[in-house]
């Protein structure tokens, strides 16, 4: 899916639009543990995954890794706060397994901005989808076992499942390398 076809869910885009849009974009491929953003920097640009996993974490009090989000193909990887509010991003942006991705800079952003009607309602809207399936699914972790976790992990996030290492995913599953190894054992058993 390209970034018109993936836009045009959400708002009807002219030919036009699809020109801009299409003239001032990049893209991009990562390597494995490459990083699109590091804690830190200010980010100047989004993408939008074609193909590839990344992960969004941070280090906790203790300096250990957290595993927050995971973003897959179809949808966009960029530090939402870092970009909208022009302040350096507290967690990391890292692919997980090669990557290719259309970038949209800042300049690129603007822009749009300007030029596409609804451009901004439209990733609000997309914005506010993200946030709901990243709240809906950690409410759904509340009050459940480390195996229903991961159970509700391979149904929400299967491609994720396959690729991901162990370490991220019982991160952000909240549990350890070792309880998540023995679900997947017994898991695999059945």
């Amino acid at each position: 899916m390209t970034l018109t076809e993936f836009i045009g869910t959400y708002q009807t885009l002219t030919k036009e639009e699809k020109d801009l849009i299409n003239k001032n974009i990049t893209f991009r491929k990562f390597n494995a543990k490459e990083y699109f953003l590091e804690s830190g920097n200010r980010s100047n640009e989004i993408g939008f995954i074609l193909s590839g996993i990344f992960r969004y974490f941070f280090y906790d009090s203790n300096g250990k890794e957290i595993t927050a989000h995971f973003m897959i193909e179809k949808e966009f990887v960029g530090s939402a706060t870092s970009f909208f509010e022009y302040m350096p991003s507290s967690g990391s942006l890292q692919a997980i397994t090669d990557c290719e991705i259309i970038v949209i800079s800042r300049q690129s952003w603007e822009l749009f901005c300007r030029d596409i009607k609804n451009w901004e309602n439209s990733f609000q809207k997309i914005l506010n989808e993200v946030l709901i399936k990243k709240t809906n699914f950690q409410r759904g972790l509340l009050n459940t076992d480390a195996k229903t976790a991961y159970l509700k992990f391979l149904n929400t996030y299967p491609n994720v499942a396959q690729k991901a290492p162990l370490n991220y995913i019982a991160s952000f599953l909240g549990i350890t390398p070792f309880s998540l190894s023995r679900i997947r054992k017994a898991i695999a058993s059945l």
